[in-house]
C-alpha cells in the first residue's frame, strides 16, 4: 500500500482543523419553547390571564407563537419582563390572538362562563369565522348581554350587510338569503318589505328614469350597499354583498302605471 505523502498528510491535517474550528464556531441560540415552560407562570400572571383556568400545557399551546416571536434569535436569555413588554406592547391584538386560539383550543359548549366571556369581548377580527357557534351558544346560555357584545363587534368588524336578520337582529344577511350569525332564511317578501321596494323604486324612477325604466322592463334588479341599481350597471365583485330582486306580476303592474304616466310621479 502507497505511503501518503507529506503534503497530502498536511492538507489532511489543515481540513481536520477548519472542520473542528467550525464545530466550536457553531452559534447556540436561545430556546424559546424551553424558555416558555421555565417562565411560564410569570407570562401568564403579566399577561393577565391566569383567571382563564387553562392547564400548563393550554398555555404553552396558546402562547407559543408570540412567545417565540417575542424572544427571538438571541444568545442569552431575555429576562421576562423584556419579554412582557414586547408581547404587551399592542395589548388588545394579544388577547384578541389568546382568543381566537382559546375558540380552537376547546369545544365551545365545553367553555365555562369566564373563558365564553372573554372570548365573546376579544374576538374583534376573528368574528368573520366564529360568530355562529359564538351566537348559538350564548343564546343557549341565555346571555343576552353576551350577543349585545356581539352585536356591537359584528358592526365594528364583521360583514356588515344592508338586511337585517329578523330573527337575531344582525345585520348578517348573505346573498343567498340566509343569516350569517342565526341560520335563519329569509323570505322574498320580508327582503321587499324592508327594502320598501315600490317606495324607492318610485323614488328612483324621479331621479334616474332610465334606470327605472330597464328595471321595469327586464323586471329584477340587485340591491347593494350602494342601493338599487338596474342589470346594466351591476357588476359583481369578490367578497361582494349584493341581492337579486325579482319583481312580482303585482309590483310590475304597480310601477309601469308609474312609467307610462308620469304625470303621476
Amino acid at each position: 500500500m502507497p505511503r501518503k505523502k507529506k503534503e497530502d498528510i498536511k492538507e489532511e491535517e489543515i481540513a481536520k482543523g477548519e472542520h473542528k474550528s467550525s464545530k466550536k464556531k457553531k452559534e447556540k441560540y436561545v430556546d424559546p419553547d424551553q424558555l416558555l415552560e421555565e417562565y411560564l407562570k410569570d407570562v401568564v400572571e403579566g399577561l393577565g390571564i391566569e383567571f382563564l383556568g387553562l392547564t400548563d400545557d393550554e398555555y404553552i399551546e396558546i402562547l407559543r407563537e408570540p412567545f417565540a416571536s417575542a424572544v427571538g434569535q438571541v444568545k442569552t436569555k431575555p429576562k421576562v419582563k423584556t419579554i412582557l413588554n414586547r408581547l404587551l406592547s399592542n395589548r388588545d391584538s394579544m388577547m384578541e390572538y389568546v382568543a381566537v386560539r382559546l375558540y380552537f383550543l376547546r369545544d365551545i359548549e365545553k367553555l365555562g362562563d369566564t373563558q365564553l366571556e372573554f372570548l365573546v369581548y376579544n374576538i374583534k377580527k376573528g368574528i368573520n369565522q366564529m360568530i355562529d357557534k359564538l351566537y348559538s351558544e350564548c343564546k343557549r346560555r341565555n346571555r343576552n348581554d353576551l350577543i349585545e357584545i356581539l352585536r356591537y363587534s359584528w358592526n365594528q368588524f364583521g360583514i356588515l350587510t344592508p338586511l337585517r336578520c329578523p330573527k337575531c337582529g344582525f345585520n348578517a344577511i348573505m346573498p343567498d338569503l340566509s343569516c350569517k350569525v342565526c341560520g335563519y332564511i329569509i323570505s322574498m317578501k320580508e327582503v321587499k318589505e324592508q327594502i320598501d321596494v315600490l317606495g324607492e323604486l318610485k323614488t328612483l324612477a324621479s331621479i334616474e328614469p332610465a334606470d327605472f325604466k330597464e328595471i321595469i322592463t327586464s323586471g329584477y334588479f340587485f340591491y347593494t350597499p350602494q342601493g338599487i341599481l338596474p342589470p346594466s350597471k351591476f357588476v359583481p365583485s369578490q367578497g361582494g354583498i349584493f341581492y337579486e330582486i325579482v319583481l312580482n306580476k303585482d309590483e310590475k303592474k304597480i310601477l309601469s302605471s308609474i312609467y307610462i304616466d308620469p304625470q303621476k310621479r
